[in-house]
């Protein structure tokens, strides 16, 4: 009647599934970059990379406020508030660069938007894809290791 029960799957760690988004990205961080460089020269090349760069630095200081908030007490009120500030701090410095970028002369803005949207675009479906097909492989019951009886 106490059949073995074997055990769940294991799961990958969000740093190891966002892998495959990060990769992702640089891909199409590369394809913009050579799109950019045939259709409007070396200023869009230059604004596609940077743009590659911002969504990569952006995506992948993404997990620093996950681990501030293992480093708190259990108390969700503290957890939330690092993870807002965080956030928060993440996307003022995205936009102080953006600001700064738009600013000079040698870097297309349209090209620079343009491989922006498509990196971030790229990164959050792919992203969200793995943590779905992840999630849902951990998400069945476990069964008796000898089968149904």
């Amino acid at each position: 009647m106490n059949a073995p029960v074997s055990p769940l799957p294991r799961r990958r760690s969000p740093a190891a599934a966002a892998r495959p988004a990060l990769l992702a990205t640089l891909a199409v961080g590369a394809g913009c970059a050579v799109a950019a460089a045939l259709a409007a020269g070396s200023a869009a090349l230059w604004s596609a990379v940077v743009a590659a760069v911002l969504v990569v630095a952006f995506f992948a200081t993404g997990a620093l406020p996950v681990l501030l908030t293992r480093l708190l007490p259990a108390s969700g009120l503290a957890g939330a508030g690092v993870l807002i500030v965080t956030y928060s701090l993440r996307l003022a410095l995205i936009f102080i660069a953006l600001g700064v970028l738009t600013g000079i002369d040698g870097l297309n803005e349209r090209w620079l938007g343009l491989s922006l949207m498509a990196c971030a675009l790229v990164y959050t479906l792919t992203y969200a894809v793995t943590m779905f097909r992840e999630n849902s492989r951990g998400d069945r019951p476990a069964v008796p290791a000898g089968g149904p009886e």
